[in-house]
């Protein structure tokens, strides 16, 4: 993925000008948009691999915009807020969120997280249609499929799931410790490796929206299990 393209959604014209010299810097072609309006038309035309979303905005909630963000494109999607508390993040990542960088902001980790997303970006297939796969899946567990290299889940009845960037990293993870409990911080440090910069509360908000996307019948706990003060255990 050689599109570098960013839409920044920030209606502070001084935070626009700022991410925009530091990511301009680092190689990537800004678009700023200074409401959801503005934001719309530009997603059309522009067609961008990251979108930078500020979440109090002057017609309406950043977060709120995630989920239309997700309908129409696979971007990855990074949250820039002064709203520190930890219910604001997982809300965020629950939405569809990759990452969530609080106000006030490093200059120089924001292009980190925003390379580190890209990386991620850049190892996913695109869009048309993948051919049929000739080797085994890397992992396997309740009719679920993981390829790490094609970076691609099939679901029980052979349909890939939609995941975002950092929902397949964690998945991946937690398919590593399958069988045996992981705490927060091994998932963390597994992530990682893959070139991820998330905290606790990104995990937990992650694991949410996986356990929606790769539901298992009622009749049946997730296999993806919360083992409360401690982690996750993953297990058929």
């Amino acid at each position: 993925m050689q599109n570098r393209k960013v839409i920044v959604l920030e209606d502070d014209p001084d935070v626009l000008q700022l991410v925009d010299r530091v990511a301009t810097g680092d190689g990537f072609e800004v678009h700023g948009a200074l409401s959801l309006a503005e934001c719309r038309r530009k997603m059309r035309a522009v067609d961008p691999t990251i979108f930078i979303v500020d979440v109090n905005l002057p017609d309406g909630s950043g977060l709120s915009f995630v989920p239309e963000i997700r309908e129409h494109s696979r971007a990855g999607i990074l949250i820039l807020s002064a709203r520190t508390a930890e219910v604001d993040q997982v809300l965020g990542l629950e939405m569809g969120a990759d990452d969530y960088v609080a106000k006030p902001f490093r200059p120089r980790e924001l292009v980190a997280r925003m390379r580190a997303l890209h990386r991620r970006l850049s190892a996913r297939p695109g869009e048309v249609p993948a051919p049929q796969h000739d080797g085994a899946p890397d992992f396997t567990l309740s009719g679920y499929q993981l390829f790490l290299q094609a970076r691609r889940v099939i679901d029980p009845e052979g349909r890939d799931i939609a995941l975002t960037a950092a929902e397949f990293d964690v998945f991946a993870a937690l398919m590593e410790f399958e069988g045996r409990i992981a705490s927060r911080d091994e998932i963390i440090e597994t992530v990682r490796r893959r070139n991820w910069s998330g905290n606790e509360r990104a995990i937990d908000g992650i694991v949410s929206r996986l356990r929606r996307k790769l539901p298992v019948p009622e009749s049946q706990p997730h296999f993806i299990r919360t083992v409360y003060g401690v982690g996750y255990l993953v297990a058929a």
